[in-house]
């Protein structure tokens, strides 16, 4: 798993504040037919699913070819449909960091590094990381409390023909890059009390943009009239 876990830049832990969640509506996403439940986070609506768009390839083999494609982990579509698709950088950004919507609907973006940032803002008397994640009672169920809304799911990752860690981690690509072979993106493990590396939210660049993670959409918010 060498070639995954790669720490020759930064890793940053943040502490949250406090904010204010309201439930959204539901998205249909015209291009599948799926719908997505959202709820707004300091002003800021995100999509409570991962992403889940594309033609299904084997292992992480997305390319430039203007169709968007999805990795479904060990190349199961099953678990595209409970866990959402896992995307390399390049293909979630459709090939372009000029334009943030990638492969979510018209009107939404990736989740830029801001706004991940932002949910930091949400900690309500303890752990953010906690709070976002789903349930015992979600499904897929997790370790979390959810008291968020975020329902958050351990999808895992892949790289190339190597898929890890389903059901213990979850990790997602901002649209916001560090340089041509790195990203930002943030992640979350199962919480270990004794390990103080996981217990919250991590942002870092340490992952080669050829890692595929999962994708949450945010959107966009109207410009104020002059």
């Amino acid at each position: 798993m060498n070639r995954i876990i790669l720490s020759s830049l930064f890793v940053f832990f943040i502490w949250p504040v406090h904010g204010q969640v309201l439930k959204g509506d539901t998205v249909l996403d015209s291009r599948t037919g799926i719908k997505y439940p959202t709820i707004i986070i300091n002003g800021t609506c995100w999509m409570t699913k991962n992403i889940n768009i594309g033609v299904m390839v084997k292992n992480t083999n997305q390319t430039n070819n203007g169709i968007i494609e999805k990795t479904c982990y060990d190349n199961d579509t099953c678990n595209c449909n409970v866990y959402g698709g896992l995307y390399t950088y390049r293909e979630a950004m459709k090939y372009s960091v000029a334009d943030s919507q990638g492969v979510c609907p018209d009107c939404w973006h990736v989740a830029t590094k801001q706004d991940w940032l932002d949910l930091y803002k949400l900690g309500r008397n303890g752990n953010v990381m906690q709070q976002l994640k789903a349930d015992k009672n979600f499904s897929p169920a997790w370790d979390g409390n959810n008291t968020i809304g975020l329902n958050i799911i351990p999808a895992g990752l892949a790289y190339d023909s190597i898929f890890g860690r389903k059901n213990d981690w979850a990790i997602f690509w901002s649209s916001t890059p560090f340089d041509k072979d790195y990203a930002w993106s943030f992640e979350m493990d199962n919480y270990y009390r004794i390990l103080n590396g996981y217990t919250d939210i991590k942002m870092t660049n340490t992952y080669l943009v050829r890692n595929a993670f999962s994708i949450r959409c945010v959107k966009n918010k109207q410009k104020q009239k002059k």
